[in-house]
């Protein structure tokens, strides 16, 4: 009888999970905090500011949730379909870092041509 050696490929990929999970749940948690922090200080500035009535300004806060919310099915789909899960985590949070630290820039300058 002849020995019949068995080749068994893993086809498998290989995730990483374990290791890459606490930067994602941060990312998420600080991320979220984020965009809560500023809801809330929203609603004073389009009230303050730009003198819109509580329901328009309530209805604009309600659109940005929204359009937060809807972000990630975005990057759920682009994930999934061609950019893998690593880059698009990249992307995400670089471009909201980008926007927060934007409006914040803006909010300071506009702070500063009022002296």
């Amino acid at each position: 009888m002849e020995d019949v050696e068995k080749v068994t490929t893993n086809d498998e990929p290989k995730y990483r999970g374990i290791r890459a999970m606490p930067f994602v749940i941060g990312n998420e948690t600080f991320e979220k905090l984020g965009t809560i922090g500023t809801s809330a200080n929203l609603l004073v500035y389009l009230t303050t500011v730009f003198n819109m009535k509580s329901i328009t300004a309530t209805n604009v806060i309600n659109i940005f949730n929204g359009t937060c919310n809807f972000g990630t099915l975005l990057g759920a789909f682009l994930c999934d379909t061609y950019f893998g899960r690593y880059k698009t985590l990249g992307f995400a949070s670089i471009s909201s870092f980008l926007v927060l630290s934007l409006s914040d820039f803006i909010h300071v300058w506009n702070l500063l041509a009022m002296f």
